[in-house]
């Protein structure tokens, strides 16, 4: 399969919308990483367990509908869990011992891309060998599962609330001592996937919070990489407001 214009790494691969990613190419990688899951996983046909979620992207319906295709196609059966962090996708893998895991975000890249990002079934990304043998997957011919192996589709929305307990689990993290501080928390999402869980997370750490940023569409009002220069609204509203500190994500 051609490659022109994508970036295709270990991890996952991204382009510009509409230029060279397409619905086609995002088919054809997404069938091929539910191909080459099953197998690794010795599943049977439509018996391979896929953990799909998406950020805010404009682009990120779309595209929704076009992995839950493809899988379904060569036999997985997805486990929705909606618009989440690529984090949460991760850990959501892990939970539901799936054979793998396909986020669709860009990350901090500019508005107009979008991408696929391949987890293995230990919630990492993949590594070298098996980025390897999935592509090698994507260059064959692609298994396609009959019309009564096809993959059946079903939801999870309890992803989020488990990716908090996870944190607020975490060894190292003294939650009752930041519950006492009270912090004042200003938190720009950009608009993006952040924004569904970080109030939940900062409410039960007991912060003061003033957002900017919260509409998930996608439509980004600064380019979305948390670096100084993007963030000058933030800055703003951490001295107006008398914050303790400023958090943004993309």
């Amino acid at each position: 399969m051609a490659h022109e214009g994508l970036m295709v790494g270990v991890s996952g691969v991204r382009g510009r919308v509409g230029d060279a990613l397409t619905p086609e190419v995002v088919a054809r990688f997404a069938a091929a990483f539910g191909a080459w899951a099953a197998k690794e996983a010795g599943s049977s046909p439509g018996r391979a367990k896929v953990v799909l979620g998406r950020d805010s992207r404009v682009s990120g319906p779309m595209f929704h509908r076009v992995v839950v295709s493809a899988l379904q196609s060569v036999g997985c059966d997805i486990v929705d869990i909606g618009m989440v962090p690529t984090p949460t996708v991760q850990l959501a893998v892990e939970h539901h011992h799936a054979a793998g895991g396909l986020a669709i975000t860009a990350s901090h890249n500019p508005i107009e891309w979008n991408a696929l990002k391949f987890i293995a079934p230990s919630g990492l990304f993949l590594d070298a060998a098996q980025g390897t043998a999935m592509r090698a997957t994507l260059d064959g011919e692609i298994p396609r599962a009959t019309w009564d192996n096809l993959g059946e589709l079903t939801e999870d929305r309890d992803a989020v609330a488990r990716h908090i307990e996870r944190i607020l689990a975490i060894p190292f993290l003294d939650a009752d001592a930041i519950r006492r501080r009270r912090f004042h928390v200003a938190l720009d999402c950009v608009r993006g996937a952040g924004a569904v869980i970080m109030p939940a997370l900062l409410d039960r750490l007991g912060c003061n919070v003033t957002s900017i940023n919260m509409e998930t569409d996608g439509r980004f009002p600064r380019a979305p990489e948390p670096i100084a220069e993007n963030l000058g609204e933030l800055e703003a509203l951490v001295k107006g407001r008398g914050a303790d500190v400023g958090l943004a994500v993309d």
